[in-house]
């Protein structure tokens, strides 16, 4: 199954399988992909599938546009395995099913791409897995915030308010909420504060993550 690899400001974010034959790519609930970022259109572009698995990406009126490989896109483009994607605030690289993550996340954290300060080595320890979506959201830093209020790295829906931090401290992890009551449950527990194992299933906002090694 191909996959994008979505980056903003070189720090990855998230790895999205591509699992449905259409996938729309946009700032607005709705789209396959959502990028928050004000700088991506309401559905900014869709990939197509064809019958020979090859993929299509196309801009879908954007306001700010499409690129790929630094060339603006035009008319629909048929991807190859690493080609860049630049959307708004975001650059998404993609990788063909025969390619694997670990050498993907080797490509984007290569000295020579990484800003000055990161620690690649550190990137690849962890990941938010939603199975059921097939997105991955690598821990890329020594916090990940998931919610529906402020700036978050994982958005969540829903009124209620939810808000919620996974902190890394070394090679463990910690779960802590923000709302001054629990709102996330760990292997089914309601909990404020936890540590949090590699295989320990995490819910909240109705969606569900497990903690992966990567």
């Amino acid at each position: 199954m191909a996959s994008l690899f979505i980056t903003k400001d070189d720090v990855l974010l998230f790895q999205a399988r591509l699992r449905n034959a259409e996938v729309t790519i946009g700032r607005t609930e709705g789209n396959v992909i959502r990028l928050g970022d004000l700088s991506v259109s309401r559905c900014h572009a869709r990939l197509h599938r064809e019958a020979s698995g090859n993929y299509l990406l196309e801009d879908n009126n954007s306001t700010n546009g499409v690129m790929v490989n630094g060339q603006k896109l035009t008319l629909p483009a048929r991807l190859q395995d690493g080609d860049e994607i630049k959307i708004g605030a975001y650059v998404l690289r993609f990788a063909e099913e025969s390619a694997t993550t670990t050498d993907h996340l080797r490509a984007l954290f290569a000295p020579s791409t990484h800003k000055v300060g990161r620690r690649p080595e550190a990137t690849a320890s962890g990941a938010l897995v939603s199975e059921a979506e097939q997105l991955v959201f690598t821990i890329a830093q020594d916090r990940i915030v998931l919610g529906n209020r402020g700036e978050v790295d994982i958005r969540l829906e829903g009124e209620e308010p939810l808000r919620a931090s996974l902190f890394r401290r070394g090679d463990r992890f910690f779960l802590c909420s923000e709302t001054g009551a629990p709102c996330v449950r760990v292997n089914g527990l309601l909990t404020m504060n936890a540590q949090v194992r590699y295989n320990d299933v995490i819910e909240i906002g109705g969606r569900q993550f497990v903690l992966r090694a990567v």
